[in-house]
């Protein structure tokens, strides 16, 4: 969310956290499932005692965004969800075999360069987006494996309980998903789904321009 962020910061109080287990904060031994993702956002919300929030979150942070906002419906102002976890119900693999993937990766990058993991995204070694993604990896604790483990909140059922204005940027894809993702999406009360042509799940980072024109336009109207 980097460049987002500092576009946004010209107009917002921005305010950006690590999840646990992720960059500087704590790695606890539990504590990776839905219920303590959003017990950790609101703690967040209080202990800064932010008025009105607009919660934005991507994949995971999607996932407990939404949570957030389905659990605590009087928090939010609105929410902004970028491709966020859940969409498509529950995973074929089994728990372990999830997890098992997941340290297999971290495992997998320990001991490699921040460059040597780049090349895996792009041969461009100077984007500021995929380093910053690269970063986030090398930084993320074997005991983030529990929340593949755990899983993700089925946002079929997560959206029916979201009362503020919501927008969902998706990835770009095949009209199967598409019809998908409407189908999810409709369960919302006052949401906006977005499919951004040509992006990936990183949306901001692969279709920069077209996603950050939806998400300006979307916070002038909440």
């Amino acid at each position: 969310m980097g460049p987002t962020a500092d576009d946004l910061a010209d107009d917002y109080d921005v305010i950006m956290y690590d999840a646990r287990g992720h960059g500087l904060s704590d790695a606890p031994e539990t504590g990776y499932d839905t219920e303590s993702r959003v017990a950790d956002l609101v703690g967040i919300v209080t202990e800064l005692d932010l008025n009105d929030p607009i919660l934005l979150g991507h994949s995971m942070g999607g996932a407990t965004a939404a949570s957030t906002a389905a659990k605590h419906p009087t928090l939010p102002r609105a929410v902004v969800l970028e491709d966020p976890a859940g969409m498509y119900g529950e995973p074929d693999r089994d728990p372990d075999e999830r997890a098992q993937i997941v340290m297999k990766r971290l495992n997998d990058r320990a001991d490699r360069s921040v460059e040597d993991v780049m090349r895996e995204y792009d041969n461009d070694l100077d984007s500021e987006w995929t380093r910053r993604l690269v970063v986030a990896d090398t930084e993320c604790r074997p005991a983030i494996a529990e929340i593949a483990r755990e899983g993700y909140p089925i946002l079929k059922d997560t959206f029916g309980e979201i009362s503020c204005p919501t927008l969902v940027l998706k990835a770009d894809g095949d009209t199967e998903r598409r019809v998908n993702d409407r189908e999810v999406a409709d369960e919302l009360t006052h949401g906006r789904l977005v499919h951004i042509p040509d992006a990936g799940h990183c949306v901001f980072r692969d279709e920069y321009d077209a996603a950050y024109a939806e998400l300006r336009t979307f916070l002038q109207r909440v």
